[in-house]
């Protein structure tokens, strides 16, 4: 059974959940954090050049698809990341879905001493000249749509002008650990 930080719910032993949420103290962002790494999410690298050239990538868990038509997708980044700057409307931009190999690439482009520098031979530049990641499972080319405050991130609305994807089993994160989705 997993013991991870209790959210506090079901302390009363008739409570329901909108009672308990009365009834219990705030919410802790370590719980909070505990309870949103239950659910498994995929791993990618967002990736762009700024205006002088210089890569900015980093892995990202906060990817979701949004809509098919208009085909759009969505992530977030801190709203303290110096990053933000960079993704500005128009912008364009990869999201490569890593590969379940990938595990050290997805650490490297997450460490925010390293990940603007690029790792020899893992890299390959589109025609359009946004950076891409070798051997990802898929890869896409977009265009910041919208960008939108939302509590301590930024919300990063993208339409996809391009994609590829390849077989493989694909890098997933699960309970602050990086696992391999395979299909049935």
């Amino acid at each position: 059974m997993d013991t991870g930080p209790s959210l506090g719910l079901g302390t009363q032993p008739s409570a329901t959940l909108s009672e308990a949420a009365v009834l219990d103290p705030p919410l802790s962002a370590a719980a909070l954090r505990h309870a949103f790494g239950q659910y498994p999410t995929g791993v990618a690298i967002v990736a762009t050049h700024n205006d002088d050239d210089a890569l900015f990538a980093m892995t990202i868990n906060s990817f979701v698809s949004l809509s098919l038509d208009p085909p759009l997708l969505l992530w977030s980044l801190s709203n303290r990341s110096p990053d933000v700057a960079v993704y500005r409307i128009g912008r364009p931009f990869s999201i490569s879905i890593l590969a379940a190999r990938q595990i050290a690439l997805a650490r490297h482009f997450a460490d925010g001493k390293r990940r603007r520098v690029p790792v020899p031979g893992t890299m390959m530049v589109h025609a359009s000249g946004v950076p891409l990641v070798r051997g990802a499972v898929a890869q896409l080319i977009c265009t910041v749509e919208q960008t939108l405050p939302a509590g301590d991130h930024v919300l990063v609305i993208g339409q996809v002008v391009q994609l590829d994807t390849a077989p493989g089993d694909t890098l997933a994160f699960h309970r602050g650990r990086y696992a391999r989705v395979t299909t049935a």
